[in-house]
C-alpha cells in the first residue's frame, strides 16, 4: 500500500502534464465504454499488448471523463488510480531490472529529491 501512495505522488505530477494535451471533451457514451473496457482490461492483468503511453492516453481520457459524467466520477478516478499502479509497477521493475532501486533508495535516504 505504502509503494501505491508513492506512485500516486510520483506519477500524478506527470499525468498533469499529459492531460493539457486532451484536446476535446470525450462524450459521455465514449467515456463509459472506455472506463469499463479498460477496468476489466486491468482487473484482468490483460495489459501485456498495452504500452506505457497508451496507459497514459487512458488516464488523459478518464481525467477529461470525470467532468463530462459526473454521475460516474467515482469510476473514472478509481480506474485512473489502477491505471497509476500500473504504470507504478512498470516503474519499480525498470529500476529493480537495471539495478538502480538500491541508488533510488540511497539518494532519497540523502534528500535527493
Amino acid at each position: 500500500m505504502r509503494k501505491l501512495w508513492l506512485a500516486a505522488v510520483l506519477i500524478t505530477p506527470l499525468q498533469l502534464i499529459h492531460a493539457q494535451e486532451v484536446h476535446h471533451a470525450p462524450t459521455v457514451e465514449q467515456c463509459r465504454a472506455d472506463q469499463r473496457l479498460w477496468q476489466s482490461k486491468l482487473q484482468e492483468h490483460d495489459l501485456a499488448n498495452v504500452g506505457y503511453k497508451e496507459l497514459d492516453s487512458w488516464f488523459d481520457e478518464l481525467v477529461a471523463c470525470r467532468p463530462v459524467d459526473p454521475n460516474n466520477e467515482k469510476r473514472y478516478f478509481d480506474t485512473a488510480f489502477s491505471v497509476i499502479g500500473q504504470q507504478f509497477g512498470r516503474h519499480l521493475h525498470f529500476l529493480y531490472r537495471h539495478n538502480l532501486y538500491g541508488q533510488f533508495l540511497a539518494e532519497d535516504a540523502q534528500g535527493m529529491r
